[in-house]
């Protein structure tokens, strides 16, 4: 298979072009990302796609760095191919943000090429087969589970790589066959990097012990990456996103499989952008397991784990504003901002209609004492449920399993001489009433 048919083939199997009219190639000048763009452009009129490129200097080669850019804007001149040119000082930001040079010079090459195109535009990088094959054992060095052996994905995003399945040893044939030029990367060569010592000295090695490692790495990677994607799709209905939370049954990771479990709170925390280390899925399974209904787990990047009786939720932890007391007016809606709720007061016959997902408790105006206001629960707080025996509020919330977080901004609605009803748990004897004898309602509603 020629390198054109091996990347028609990839675009196609891996639906890499779908609903895209423009394709930008990373040009850094070096021989893959010259195939690259020379092969898109070939591909251009056939794929009904507009071809340009784009080349990051990362300033930390000096005079070779300002080579490599030259040479892709010429490149790009000779063919009449828009080329997108950003810098940025790689070593200074290092410097400033405590990270490798390496990993500076890719966060500031990703931010560049986020920003160029819309959602129809795809980036294709230049990785190739090789790529795989180093990528593959670098992770495999850390000790990574499957979705790190799976290597570099075809897709990610808008990103693509069309030259994936396509060898080092091809790409240079292409390129001569072709009359190409490129540039080097000197700092390829240097041993120093646990990259180019894979590729210089282990791959060599390993292609001794079977000339076609490279592709057999890739379809490894490839078998891996199908295991890992079911596993992370079974994993991904075990967690919902509700009101800025990640959240799972804490029984249901105890009950899944291991694989599911981790994977499940490691998207959990993904959704925030943060990665989980194995200690910390431990301490999590641990958290799910745990008898104490209420407990909390500190990890990475700001977020908090919380058990919620049979709920396990993940989130950032944010101080409310407090909860402040109001009297209610008779009559008329009252907005609460903490909590965020809508509460009307009044008589029955004032609302046309009563919501289904409301809250709504009947009572005899009568039997109330003065004004209604609603406020936090307080020390010594009785409730007494129609046909039931009076407890105290911590009593009630401890057997109705409401979590220890949310105990404090519980509305509980009082008058002079105590609670009349507490959202979600319901309203006090002494003053409540059937519908059909009510007077006078109280509706309580989320504001969405």
């Amino acid at each position: 298979m020629t390198v054109p048919d091996a990347v028609r083939e990839s675009l196609r199997s891996y639906q890499m072009l779908s609903e895209a009219d423009r394709v930008i190639c990373a040009l850094s000048g070096g021989p893959d990302s010259v195939c690259l763009a020379d092969v898109m452009l070939m591909l251009s009129a056939e794929l009904g796609l507009r071809v340009e490129c784009a080349h990051f200097n990362h300033l930390l080669r000096g005079e070779e760095s300002a080579r490599d850019e030259r040479f892709a804007a010429e490149w790009c001149a000779e063919r009449g191919v828009t080329c997108h040119m950003g810098r940025g000082d790689a070593a200074a930001f290092a410097a400033e943000n405590r990270m490798g040079v390496e990993e500076a010079a890719r966060t500031l090459r990703y931010a560049f090429l986020d920003g160029l195109g819309d959602a129809s535009t795809r980036i294709a990088t230049a990785h190739q087969a090789d790529d795989q094959a180093e990528t593959v054992l670098m992770n495999l060095l850390r000790g990574s589970g499957l979705k790190g052996l799976s290597g570099i994905p075809p897709v990610r995003g808008r990103y693509i790589r069309p030259l994936l399945e396509v060898p080092r040893e091809e790409i240079l044939a292409y390129l001569a066959g072709r009359g190409l030029d490129y540039v080097l990367d000197s700092s390829n060569l240097d041993t120093a990097y646990r990259r180019n010592r894979i590729r210089h000295e282990v791959m060599p090695v390993l292609r001794e012990l079977n000339p076609a490692f490279t592709k057999a790495c890739g379809r490894a990677a490839r078998l891996m990456r199908r295991d890992e994607e079911l596993l992370a799709g079974m994993a991904g209905e075990l967690v919902s996103e509700v009101k800025g939370d990640a959240v799972l049954s804490a029984a249901a990771l105890r009950s899944a499989p291991a694989p599911l479990a981790a994977r499940a709170l490691r998207r959990a925390a993904g959704l925030f952008e943060v990665r989980l280390e194995e200690k910390h899925v431990e301490a999590l399974m641990t958290l799910a397991a745990s008898a104490h209904p209420s407990a909390e787990r500190p990890l990475p990047g700001g977020l908090t784990a919380r058990r919620e009786y049979e709920l396990l939720r993940i989130g950032r932890k944010t101080e409310p504003e407090p909860f402040r007391e109001a009297e209610l007016s008779y009559g008329a809606w009252t907005e609460l901002v903490s909590p965020d709720l809508r509460v009307y007061w009044g008589d029955k016959s004032g609302l046309l209609k009563i919501h289904g997902k409301f809250t709504t408790y009947f009572f005899k105006k009568d039997r109330i004492c003065g004004t209604m206001t609603v406020r936090p629960r307080r020390e010594g707080d009785m409730l007494r449920l129609p046909g039931r025996p009076a407890k105290s509020l911590k009593k009630w919330m401890l057997q109705e399993r409401i979590p220890a977080c949310r105990r404090d901004r519980l509305p509980v609605f009082a008058d002079e001489r105590g609670i009349l009803a507490v959202y979600t748990l319901g309203a006090d004897e002494r003053a409540s009433a059937a519908p059909e004898e009510a007077d006078s309602v109280l509706v309580i509603s989320e504001r969405t």
